[in-house]
Order: C-alpha cells, then sequence, then structure tokens
C-alpha cells in the first residue's frame, strides 16, 4: 500500500509541477487565501456571528469548523510525516508535519460552509456564482500546495476529506439546532 501511495504521490506530484511558470502568483495567492489566520478566522466569524444573533445552530456550526482545523493539527502529530524536501518547505516560518494538509482541511470546512451559508441567503443566480468561486478557492488552495511543493497530493487528499468531515458536521448542526 505504501508502494502505491509513493506512486500516485511521485506521479501527481510530477504532473502538478510541470505547470507553467506564470501561474505561480495565482498558486501563492491561493495558498495566502488558505491560511489558518483567513479559513479559522471565516469559521470563528462565523461562530460570532451566531453567538451575537443567538443562532445556536450557527454558532456551533462555526465552532466545528474551527475545531475541524484543531484535529486537523493533532492528526499531523498523529501521523508524522515529513513534509517534502523543497525550498518552499525549507522557507516556512513554521515547521509542522505534512499529513493532513491543514490548508485544505481547513479550506473545506470554512469556505465550504460559508458557501453552504450564503446559499440559504442568497437568490440564485448569485448563489451559484458564490458557491462557484469558493469552491475554485477550495480546490485552488489544495493543488496550490502541491504547486508550491508544500504537501504530497494524498495529504491534500486526506485534508479535502477531513475537511469534508468537518463540513458536514458543520451542516448537520446548522439544520438540526
Amino acid at each position: 500500500m505504501k508502494a502505491l501511495l509513493h506512486e500516485f504521490d511521485s506521479r501527481a506530484t510530477k504532473d502538478i509541477q510541470r505547470w507553467p511558470n506564470w501561474m505561480r502568483p495565482t498558486m501563492l495567492l491561493a495558498t495566502l487565501i488558505g491560511q489558518p489566520v483567513f479559513t479559522v478566522g471565516t469559521a470563528t466569524l462565523i461562530a460570532g456571528i451566531g453567538w451575537g444573533a443567538a443562532s445556536a445552530n450557527l454558532f456551533l456550526a462555526g465552532i466545528i469548523a474551527v475545531t475541524t482545523f484543531g484535529i486537523s493539527t493533532l492528526a499531523k502529530v498523529y501521523f508524522r510525516r515529513d513534509r517534502p524536501v523543497t525550498e518552499y518547505v525549507e522557507r516556512m516560518f513554521l515547521e509542522t508535519y505534512s499529513m493532513p494538509s491543514g490548508h485544505a482541511t481547513g479550506a473545506v470546512a470554512s469556505y465550504g460552509l460559508l458557501a453552504f451559508i450564503v446559499c440559504q441567503m442568497v437568490p440564485s443566480p448569485w448563489r451559484y456564482l458564490v458557491v462557484g468561486l469558493l469552491s475554485a478557492f477550495i480546490v485552488l488552495i489544495g493543488i496550490s500546495r502541491i504547486y508550491l511543493g508544500a504537501h504530497y497530493p494524498s495529504d491534500v487528499i486526506a485534508g479535502w476529506l477531513l475537511g469534508f468531515l468537518g463540513l458536514s458536521a458543520s451542516i448537520v448542526a446548522y439544520v438540526v439546532t
């Protein structure tokens, strides 16, 4: 199984890192938008709005999204997978493990929740535009981590899956409570 994962990571990384150099500014912007200050900040803002509006479901949904990022951080410590050896990783401010991608987890949990909430409030066709943009952010944030050399593709996929679990729990909390 490890050999298959290594083969997948190697092949997908090579394919993505072959993309043209003119895409680098877009990838750097996507990575910036995926920083925890923005993703966790978005989820915290959602929880804060829920608190201020005395909306238990909105508050809980935001807290679950924040907690999802925390679980991602704990999972990094559990898996202890080293990051790729790249110039980008060498220049990173904080040294953390690779699996799962916190950027990918936070993007799905936070921006996915934001998209869901906006869908409840905004009429068509605007909701499709917002959901499309936020979905593109989520995908680009994950791909940017591979393109820049910060993560292996399986780290990003694991982050997206963990983020989706958190998003699902947030949506259930938002709808049910």
